[in-house]
């Protein structure tokens, strides 16, 4: 693979930086009533699961691709898409502990004032109670009073002393009108002390009723105490949960911006290396046309240049690609051929070796200058090799063994990455290049 083509899938993975910040997510209060939100969450919770899926895809892809900085990028990336797809789960989380929280002390706040009423109940029958044992007392008094005064005043022969100890008959008529006022009023005394108690009778009843209703609700007032701090210590620890999240994500995205920026870096020192070799080929294509007065170049034809692996099998064609997330189109100079480590790499047309070096992103590099063909500059490249079987100079003939593949250079894998210039401008192997045998 070319170093500008690498130079695109690390570039792809430093901006996705950019497509995640927009996929970020805070935690929000939830009070009561948020359980209606749960369709709202899950929709999220879908949308998050889907993007991340998409992403690790596209990051799969890209993985196969980069190099070690490249990699930890996509590293850090994975750990951000992670973290993104928990959090519309930990907010939902959040917002069905603060409703379970909220229900709780409503339901509290209903048990309180159930127990403020029925206390106040109990207090009203024991004050009724009170009053009416006060007023019975206060009968018995007079009862008691008006015994005594019978007793005092009439003797067993009652009819003879209401006649002869009047001396007149208008002291006997008040005589005989207080004698049956008197009886009218511990009649009356007597039933309205039977009243009472019959009343008090059921009042105790209904009394002893509210007092086990009480215990009833002080044990369920116990019961929600402990309910509602459960269910705030669980609603603390779900928002510790967001906060912890979002404080990862703010670390990750610090961590990918300064991966990023070595990226960066690295990828200008690569595209400087790659314009000055296709800088000395340009000279070479020059000098080379202005001496030998190159006639008008013709096109090359397929088969002129021979394979330059045995079974050949590619792994990445030449041209344009397009990339899944940032919908952009970048340009492989060359095609990738399977060639596990120490594969034989051959010379694809006879011709003299311009270098055998170290090229930077392309990393051991073999260019051969094939010459003037059909008036076109011809030179072929062969990277990423592992070591050189040929120097600087030599002449070699169609086939000649030049090197053995590698992961040298921007390479994440054993493989050849080969090149064609004619005039000085890469085209597609694959038109001048016989058919696959």
């Amino acid at each position: 693979m070319t170093l500008k083509s690498r130079s695109f899938v690390i570039v792809a993975a430093l901006l996705m930086v950019a497509l995640l910040s927009g996929f970020a997510v805070s935690a929000t209060s939830a009070g009561a009533g948020a359980l209606h939100q749960d369709s709202e969450y899950d929709d999220d919770i879908a949308a998050a699961n889907k993007k991340a899926k998409d992403f690790e895809n596209q990051l799969d892809q890209l993985d196969e691709e980069l190099d070690s900085l490249g990699r930890a990028i996509v590293t850090t990336n994975r750990k951000i898409l992670k973290l993104e797809q928990r959090l519309p789960v930990l907010r939902r989380d959040l917002a069905l502990a603060k409703e379970r929280l909220n229900a709780a002390l409503v339901q509290q706040e209903i048990v309180a004032e159930k127990l403020k009423a029925a206390r106040a109940q109990d207090e009203a029958i024991t004050q009724q109670i009170a009053d009416d044992e006060v007023r019975t007392e206060e009968l018995k008094i007079t009862l008691g009073a008006l015994a005594r005064d019978q007793y005092m005043g009439e003797g067993t022969n009652e009819s003879l002393s209401l006649v002869f100890g009047a001396q007149t008959s208008r002291e006997f008529v008040d005589r005989f009108a207080a004698q049956h006022s008197a009886s009218r009023v511990q009649a009356t005394a007597l039933d309205e002390i039977e009243q009472i108690a019959a009343t008090n009778r059921n009042r105790g009843a209904r009394q002893e009723a509210v007092r086990e209703y009480i215990e009833v609700l002080k044990d369920e007032a116990d019961a929600l105490v402990k309910e509602a701090a459960a269910a705030r210590k669980a609603a603390q620890e779900k928002k510790d949960a967001v906060d912890a999240a979002l404080d990862d994500l703010s670390a990750l995205k610090a961590d990918l911006a300064a991966k990023r920026k070595a990226a960066v870096a690295k990828e200008a020192a690569l595209e400087r290396q790659q314009d000055k070799v296709r800088d000395q080929i340009l000279v070479l294509v020059r000098k080379k046309l202005e001496s030998e007065q190159a006639a008008n170049p013709t096109p090359m034809g397929r088969g002129y240049l021979s394979f330059p692996t045995k079974n050949p099998y590619i792994t990445s064609n030449y041209g344009m690609r397009y990339h899944p997330v940032l919908h952009y189109w970048r340009l492989h100079a060359g095609t990738d051929f399977r060639a596990y480590c120490g594969t034989a790499i051959y010379a694809a047309a006879e011709g003299r070796v311009e270098w055998a070096r170290s090229q930077g992103g392309f990393g051991n590099q073999v260019m051969i200058d094939h010459g003037i063909v059909k008036g076109n500059s011809l030179f072929t490249s062969y990277n990423h090799l592992s070591r050189f079987n040929v120097r600087a100079g030599q002449y070699v003939t169609r086939g000649t063994l030049v090197g053995y593949s590698g992961s040298t250079g921007t390479s994440t894998a054993c493989h050849l990455h080969f090149e064609v210039y004619l005039n000085g401008r890469t085209v597609d192997p694959m038109t001048i290049l016989g058919p696959i045998p």
